[in-house]
């Protein structure tokens, strides 16, 4: 099984493909991985999708709102204190903090990838 994390993508987007399409058998031309590395980036996702009525009927904003910031960790401003602290007892009752890490920042950060956890 290959996981990947939002983070990882973000911090490395090239190396993460590299090693999905490894995992996967995908051969890609070396030539030809700016173009792919390009085309999976959260503006060109976005703008590849504008006008796309599904998305548009769906969400407020339509592919700008769906595919939003390109950001990950958000939800921690929108909890409340209660929230955070019912949030920070589940995890620390269910989750090693290697397991913890890698959930809230993921290989790179850790060092560790899930399989390694």
């Amino acid at each position: 099984m290959t996981v990947l994390h939002y983070d990882d993508l973000l911090a490395d987007l090239d190396g993460e493909m590299r090693r999905l399409g490894e995992r996967l058998a995908i051969a890609v031309p070396d030539d030809a991985w700016p173009r792919v590395v390009a085309r999976c980036s959260i503006d060109e996702m976005r703008e590849a999708h504008r006008g796309i009525e599904q998305l548009d009927h769906h969400f407020d904003g339509g592919a700008d709102r769906f595919f939003n910031k390109g950001t990950n960790g958000r939800w921690r401003t929108v909890l409340t204190d209660e929230e955070t602290t019912a949030y920070e007892a589940m995890v620390s009752a269910r989750l090693t903090d290697h397991v913890r890490g890698w959930y809230e920042h993921g290989s790179l950060a850790t060092g560790r990838r899930p399989a390694e956890l």
